[in-house]
């Protein structure tokens, strides 16, 4: 990888940067009407397109990162980026309201990114924010993808953070390299080799060498890559690079190219335009193109002293110059206006949180490992006295404890927590502090978190033969081959008696046990006569199932294999009455209830999303809520998730419930 010393202009990094933000503004523009439609298109292209009346998140973002650089320079912490969001961004789509469910229960980055988001980990919302850290990296894709690292943990995990930092070195090495095809050689140094998105770049070059129609290789990288969220990386990676392979460096054609793929077309289109106005910068782009001055809107609070892109571009250019006098030292910007900034420096003595596996859940009756890395940047050695402050019943082993800190030096410690299998309440949210002081003067505070797993009470399985019959009724006849003309299977006798002999039938509709049998102590008490007769004298187990993220699997609690019913009960404590929206994801057939009234219920099966189903304005009492989740596995794979936000869209998650312990009931 190149890293010696170049120079480039400040009129020529000015121009870039201003030129990438005006194809940023006016190809996400182009796309935004049409984001999610995930079917080829035949647009043509309008004026009216390029009128930038449209906030979008591609640039929100990055207009509270430019915020947070100005105030923190190069020493900005991932966490810094996801506290700037909190304060300041008021929707959370996707995997947005993820990582702010994250922060508000204490756990962040890397943690915040991955935890609760296997539907939306590998999503596009990180790749969008890329030109930043290419601008104020100008030349240097080392710098450049480091600082996109620490951006995009913070909502998201793995391949798409690999992409950010993919886009970053490409955008920051186009100051200085006009060939697409070199752009994209010099930035895949960046991914690891065995990364499915490296993979990604290379067949879609591959592809586009071959044939000159986007739409033939859309059809190709969708056979290989296609996910069925529309915001989903590798499709929509696979159509901004195409596009900018096969657009020669036309801003409109290509954004026309990204645009009638189909899909995220307000990110495919905007990271291909501002990829364009990186390479032309804006005097060509305004002349090409017959462009007035270029404004954009906001969809977050931020004090910019303008909407002009031009004045955004000159503060990022900022920012970038005084970048080039400290931390990188690639390049030099020649006739720059001097700039004077005061960044905050990091705090000479800090504590950062880690949790091994990156699971930061604790259920009842575990001991809980933290790692708890003391650095100390402040020159002199410092001896510190250290005190844990827990919440909610949870227990520290050690809540009070000294420590020596050498300067420059590192220590880390393992810290256990242990949340007592007969606690009666199970918080979502449990925030804990640590404190350190020296000499009687504290020099650090930082809060932490632990998600309680939820703890249900899981009765089960029940499951019915096909033909349905009872012992007593198969005895009636002299074989049960004579109860065959009374399956539902469809097919021949063969098929009929081989489905009696191989599986088991799906039942959605029988009730196998009673709601007071669901909530009683579990372990306390045994099922009655009557729940014994629904299950044809078949005994059923009553485990505790303690669903650590917001999605579960069947197969995580019992090895038992074919379609059949469980139930699974919960207690659901309120701080006080309140309406919800409860997001559901199912794979196959369940009904919800509360407090006995049946909240929904579906006898399909769909493929599995964190929300396929919403129930809005649901109350919920102040104090205990009983719910009982009717899960019928049908196939194979029976997944679910249930969360609860304050909408149905772009809505924040609530963390203040509560559950009680199963054992308690």
């Amino acid at each position: 990888m190149n890293t010696a010393m170049r120079t480039i202009s400040y009129k020529t990094y000015l121009d870039k940067i201003y030129g990438c933000f005006i194809g940023k503004a006016v190809s996400g523009n182009i796309g935004a009407p049409y984001e999610g439609i995930k079917m080829p298109l035949e647009l043509t292209f309008k004026q009216e397109m390029i009128d930038c009346t449209l906030p979008n998140d591609d640039l929100d973002l990055q207009v509270l990162w430019l915020d947070v650089l100005e105030q923190k320079g190069e020493h900005f912490t991932a966490f810094d980026l996801l506290d700037r969001f909190v304060k300041y961004c008021t929707y959370s789509p996707g995997e947005y309201a993820v990582m702010r469910k994250n922060y508000e229960r204490g756990i962040y980055p890397p943690c915040s990114g991955k935890f609760c988001n296997d539907y939306y980990m590998e999503g596009m919302g990180c790749p969008i924010r890329s030109e930043l850290w290419g601008c104020v990296s100008v030349g240097n894709m080392v710098l450049a993808s480091e600082f996109a690292s620490r951006d995009g943990q913070i909502d998201h995990f793995g391949e798409s953070i690999w992409a950010e930092r993919f886009l970053a070195a490409l955008e920051s090495e186009a100051f200085f390299e006009d060939d697409m095809n070199c752009l994209l050689d010099k930035a895949l140094v960046i991914l690891p080799p065995d990364s499915k998105f490296r993979r990604l770049v290379c067949e879609t070059r591959e592809l586009c060498g071959i044939y000159n129609d986007i739409k033939v290789v859309l059809r190709k990288l969708l056979f290989r890559y296609g996910h069925p969220d529309c915001t989903n990386l590798y499709q929509n990676m696979g159509i901004t690079i195409a596009a900018l392979l096969l657009g020669e460096g036309d801003i409109l054609k290509t954004s026309l190219l990204a645009l009638n793929c189909g899909f995220d077309t307000d990110c495919t289109c905007a990271t291909a335009g501002a990829v364009i106005g990186l390479l032309r910068g804006a005097e060509e782009l305004i002349q090409a193109y017959g462009l007035t001055e270029i404004t954009y809107a906001l969809g977050v609070q931020s004090d910019r002293r303008s909407d002009k892109i031009f004045d955004l571009a000159e503060d990022i250019a900022r920012v970038g110059i005084q970048f080039s006098k400290t931390v990188n030292d690639c390049v030099t910007i020649t006739d720059a206006p001097e700039v004077q900034f005061g960044f905050e420096l990091p705090a000479p003595v800090r504590v950062l949180v880690s949790y091994p596996g990156m699971d930061p859940s604790i259920v009842l009756g575990e001991s809980k490992t933290v790692l708890l890395r003391f650095e100390n940047r402040s020159g002199h050695r410092q001896r510190l006295d250290c005190h844990i402050e827990t919440v909610n019943g949870i227990l520290c082993s050690s809540p009070d404890f000294g420590l020596e800190l050498l300067p420059d030096c590192d220590r880390e410690l393992s810290v256990s927590f242990m949340l007592p299998g007969d606690t009666d309440i199970v918080y979502d949210r449990n925030i804990f502090t640590v404190s350190a002081f020296n000499k009687g003067r504290r020099v650090l505070q930082k809060e932490f978190g632990l998600a309680g797993a939820v703890p249900w009470k899981l009765s089960g399985p029940f499951w019915r033969t096909e033909p349905i019959c009872t012992p007593r009724e198969l005895l009636t006849h002299s074989s049960y081959f004579e109860l065959m003309e009374n399956s539902r299977v469809q097919g021949s006798e063969t098929d009929k008696v081989r489905q009696f002999h191989l599986n088991f039938a799906a039942d959605t509709d029988t009730e196998f046990i009673s709601e007071e049998a669901l909530f009683e102590p579990l372990g306390g008490g045994k099922e009655s006569e009557a729940d014994q007769s629904r299950v044809q004298g078949l005994a059923y187990e009553q485990i505790l199932a303690n669903v650590r993220e917001d999605s579960f699997c069947l197969e995580d609690f019992m090895g038992f294999r074919g379609p059949c019913t469980v139930y699974f009960s919960r207690i659901l404590i309120a701080p006080r009455d309140m309406d919800v929206c409860i997001q559901i994801g199912h794979t196959s057939p369940f009904r919800l209830s509360l407090n006995g009234s049946i909240l929904a219920q579906r006898d399909t099966c769909d493929n599995w999303t964190g929300e396929n189903v919403h129930l809005e304005n649901i109350r919920l009492n102040r104090g205990e809520n009983k719910m009982v989740l009717r899960v019928t596995r049908v196939n194979a794979e029976a997944k679910f998730n249930i969360t609860f936000s304050r909408g149905a869209t772009c809505a924040e998650h609530i963390v203040d419930l509560a559950s009680g312990n199963p054992f308690c009931f």
